[in-house]
């Protein structure tokens, strides 16, 4: 992994997207911050039900005036101590997050992702990314990880919680008295007041297949591609090889239909390409992007 990542920042002048970049150094050393800490708890949600777009990266630390970023836990054994320390990291004001970290659960929970999923809330996670999603019960399973089972009447609207009725110590982190955290944690847009966002990955030809009967699904946040598992699913040569790129247009073709937020991640190796490629997605319609770039 290179030493620093180029992450892109947003200008939220109305009217149009600007490409910022900003380097960090992902060595632990404390970053200094581009921009102030907001008071919006989910800025992702805020931005999508304004019909903008959120634009985030994959990390483990940085507050640059990003809407969001990945905490990566697909890979490797999951340890709820990591996570805590990344939130750490990214967290800024007492009073909230200056961007939303949302975390990719492991692969091997995303069938019965109960257990993980309700760590990751408990401990003030506002986000979360299933991956590989390729069936109409592995959505309905995903967002019913993030829903409290009894909490005002919530269980008795589908899908129905599966998350056990207690905070944790999410409340307190996030500088929310519980009665504050309880009343927004639940998924949005199925409670329009909700703030816990679900980023559901389609990354094969299977979750292609499905994709209608997955938006069926109250509760889903935004669709998030993975053109590279999507590539080795479809036996094409990469992420960027043509019958993938037709691949990643049917599912906004979709998405765009359903009204459901699409997501895509850019990976550049130079300042222009990202400045190209995010606009060009943005003018697609995709909603979510997650912006890297790995050359210094």
């Amino acid at each position: 992994m290179p030493s620093r990542l180029v992450l892109l920042m947003r200008d939220t002048s109305p009217g149009r997207v600007a490409v910022l970049i900003a380097a960090v150094v992902l060595s632990g050393v404390s970053l200094a911050r581009a921009a102030q800490a907001q008071t919006s708890v989910n800025h992702v949600i805020d931005r999508l039900g304004q019909n903008q777009p959120a634009i985030g990266t994959f990390a483990r630390t940085a507050q640059i005036g990003l809407d969001f970023v990945v905490i990566d836990q697909q890979y490797g054994e999951f340890e709820i101590d990591n996570v805590r320390q990344a939130l750490a990291a990214i967290r800024g004001d007492p009073g909230g997050p200056s961007a939303t970290p949302i975390v990719r659960i492991p692969y091997d929970a995303k069938d019965a992702p109960a257990a993980v999923v309700g760590q990751l809330l408990d401990a003030g996670v506002f986000g979360v990314m299933f991956p590989d999603i390729e069936t109409k019960a592995q959505a309905r399973t995903a967002i019913a990880s993030m829903r409290f089972g009894s909490l005002d009447g919530r269980s008795e609207t589908e899908p129905a919680g599966r998350r056990l009725p207690v905070a944790g110590s999410a409340p307190p982190n996030l500088g929310l008295s519980v009665a504050d955290y309880r009343a927004q944690a639940d998924v949005w847009p199925l409670d329009a007041s909700g703030k816990l966002v679900a980023m559901l990955q389609i990354e094969s030809l299977a979750g292609i297949e499905h994709l209608a009967e997955i938006l069926e699904v109250p509760g889903i946040g935004a669709i998030f591609l993975g053109p590279t598992d999507l590539a080795v699913s479809a036996g094409e040569d990469g992420p960027n090889a043509p019958g993938v790129e037709a691949l990643v247009q049917e599912v906004l073709a979709v998405c765009l239909a359903r009204n459901v937020p699409c997501g895509y991640p850019i990976v550049a190796s130079t300042r222009a390409e990202a400045d190209r490629e995010t606009a060009r997605r943005l003018e697609e319609g995709f909603k979510v992007l997650a912006v890297m770039i790995t050359g210094r």
